[in-house]
């Protein structure tokens, strides 16, 4: 018999360390950009590049590094708040959405 892999799991840094680590501070910034990669469901998975607000650098994220609850969708143009990987720093983490769309949009 096989044994089942182990998932993988992301940890979130101590609150000490986040105020210690400049990877660990919270971030704010726009979604700049979407490139699909062709996986997934009808080629809909792809990467996400946020804009910092303060620094002006551009980060890059995957649909599971969404943070929310329900559908894991962000479109262009949209607020976040994010941290950044100490293992990579070009990458987002724990990316929120901050502009959340009205019910009313969606039920008349």
């Amino acid at each position: 018999m096989t044994t089942p892999r182990r998932r993988r799991t992301q940890r979130i840094p101590a609150p000490a360390q986040r105020e210690n680590s400049p990877s660990g501070v919270q971030r704010f910034g726009r979604i700049i950009d979407r490139q699909p990669s062709g996986s997934g469901p009808a080629g809909r998975l792809g990467t996400y590049f946020v804009r910092d607000d303060e620094t002006g650098t551009t980060y890059t994220f995957s649909y599971a590094d969404i943070v929310t609850e329900g559908f894991r969708t962000i479109r262009t143009g949209e607020r976040v708040r994010f941290l950044t990987d100490p293992a990579d720093a070009g990458h987002a983490v724990y990316v929120i959405r901050l502009d959340l769309p009205d019910n009313e949009d969606y039920y008349d």
